[in-house]
């Protein structure tokens, strides 16, 4: 869902990372409570940090650079959110906002 930006360009690749690469990534990421970091991957702007907070893996609740449907369709990806449930830790709805304290 991330594709390339700005000088990301000069390094794009097409296709799917590759596993060893993404298992890289997922180590050289991993301190204190971080557990996944990534700014640019291969070329494309992924700009994702997700740590860990008691005991649950946590990130923002808006992906920089990529749209809320972009976001819903990758924790759907993952099986984060459960099936047929609207709100979760990615709802931008003015709800959802007001439950953790944002201006809507």
């Amino acid at each position: 869902m991330s594709v390339p930006q700005g000088l990301g360009f000069l390094h794009a690749q097409d296709g799917p990372l590759p596993e060893d690469v993404a298992k890289k990534i997922v180590e050289q990421s991993n301190y204190r409570n971080v557990k996944l970091s990534m700014d640019y991957v291969s070329g494309r702007a992924c700009k994702m940090v997700v740590w860990e907070n008691d005991g649950k893996l946590e990130m923002r609740d808006s992906w920089h650079d990529h749209t809320d449907e972009q976001l819903k369709g990758l924790l759907s990806e993952f099986d984060i959110l459960e099936p047929g449930k609207e709100h979760g830790c990615a709802c931008n709805c003015s709800d959802c906002q007001a439950k953790r304290g944002q201006p809507s």
